[in-house]
């Protein structure tokens, strides 16, 4: 209809030559449908909202969340009941002062992290900082507070398998994935026979109600088939790492291509809460999410049939003219900012909270001790190689070489 030729799954375009293509269908076929891939590609604010408040009729379950496989140890693939009397148990260990006194941790091992590159005067922003520092959280949330390297193999592993669908894992990989299956089978029965007040022992507490039955059916890397409350920890390691790490990485790029926002921001401590927002808005970690149409319906004119898959673009509804003033322009003071980066309606991030502290501890903690940081010369970021989130693999930087704290 609009003659705009995107591909949601091509990554090899330049973020300038992406925004335009999503502006035009915006602007001229916002619910567009996509005849090489077999989906509707929704790029307005308004259609993903209300796509995502109504559940019934675009469902979650029988595609799972979108792309490479259908993922079905995920909350993104459960509706209804069972998704409500899952979250309620999982939201035990996300409170206010869980995540307060997780706050602490965040700006530790960020302290941790940067004293381990400090005396070199270069690192990889990703690697090197972004990785660790929401990896150990979830961790500790999880009472899984050692094996730190294989969580981070296991990652690496399924988001391999997550950015491919015709490539699977190597030999090493896959034994990085019999490896993690096993430690966090041994935890969870120490857990079920010495519980604790870690997250884990309150995923066991719902188990005997039948909570977690929706997730056992689809086995992955490291997530065994029949076991739902394994698969939900692997689910909340995977998801309580990934986006956090490519929100702070990406964030700290943006503010070093911004330097004026950046100074300001430093000046500024009380511009924190609405840099984070502004952060996630225009870095929007998660790029896409897919619902299936349950019954015959229409969306903005169009008219969509049973069983059609809409992909609702959160890149693009972040960048909505009609919603955001200057939606191009990075702004750590912008006040009006309903962004869709955690999603919307039953399926907003229940770790909404947790994720905006750890952005903001991490990455103001960045900007007090490594003021000087910038990009490395003559290098160029590294994009994550998936359709799925818009992430970075490495993002070479560097600074004036200090000690660390610790000396």
């Amino acid at each position: 209809m609009s003659g705009v030729e995107f591909d949601l799954h091509d990554i090899s375009r330049s973020r300038a030559e992406e925004a335009e293509s999503l502006a035009r269908l915006r602007r001229d076929d916002p619910v567009h449908w996509d005849e090489k891939n077999q989906f509707w590609l929704l790029t307005r604010h308004a259609d993903v909202k209300a796509v995502s408040r109504n559940s019934e009729l675009f469902s979650s379950e029988p595609n799972g969340p979108w792309f490479a496989f259908e993922s079905h140890f995920s909350l993104q693939a459960v509706d209804g009941s069972s998704h409500h009397r899952t979250r309620n148990v999982v939201n035990r260990g996300f409170t206010p002062r869980a995540t307060q006194y997780l706050g602490e941790r965040v700006v530790r091992y960020t302290d941790e992290a940067i004293d381990a590159v400090a005396a070199q005067g270069h690192c990889d922003l990703v690697q090197d900082i972004a990785v660790p520092v929401p990896m150990r959280i979830i961790a500790d949330i999880l009472g899984l507070e050692t094996h730190h390297d294989l969580f981070r193999r296991w990652i690496d592993a399924v988001t391999t398998a997550m950015s491919d669908p015709e490539r699977s894992l190597d030999a090493e990989q896959a034994e990085t994935a019999l490896e993690f299956e096993g430690h966090v089978r041994s935890v969870v029965a120490e857990r079920s026979k010495r519980p604790g007040s870690d997250l884990i022992s309150t995923l066991l507490s719902g188990r005997a109600e039948g909570v977690f039955e929706s997730f056992t059916r689809e086995p992955f890397p490291g997530v065994p088939e029949g076991d739902g409350v394994l698969g939900f920890i692997a689910f909340l390691v995977l998801g309580g790492s990934e986006t956090t790490r490519h929100a702070i990485s990406q964030g700290m790029r943006v503010l070093i291509e911004h330097p004026d926002q950046r100074r300001r921001l430093r000046a500024n401590p009380d511009l924190l809460e609405l840099a984070v927002e502004e952060i996630l808005r225009f870095v929007t970690p998660v790029r896409a999410m897919q619902r299936t149409v349950m019954r015959d319906t229409e969306l903005a004119g169009r008219k969509l049939e049973k069983g059609s898959v809409v992909v609702m673009s959160y890149s693009s509804a972040n960048r909505d003219e009609g919603v955001f003033d200057e939606p191009e322009r990075f702004s750590i003071d912008r006040k009006r900012n309903e962004h869709v980066s955690f999603g919307f309606g039953s399926h907003f991030c229940m770790g909404a909270n947790l994720a905006r502290m750890e952005i903001g501890n991490a990455i103001f903690r960045l900007l007090e001790r490594l003021p000087d940081l910038e990009l490395a010369p003559g290098t160029q970021p590294t994009r994550f190689p998936s359709p799925i989130v818009n992430g970075l693999l490495n993002l070479p930087a560097v600074f004036a070489p200090r000690s660390p704290l610790s000396v």
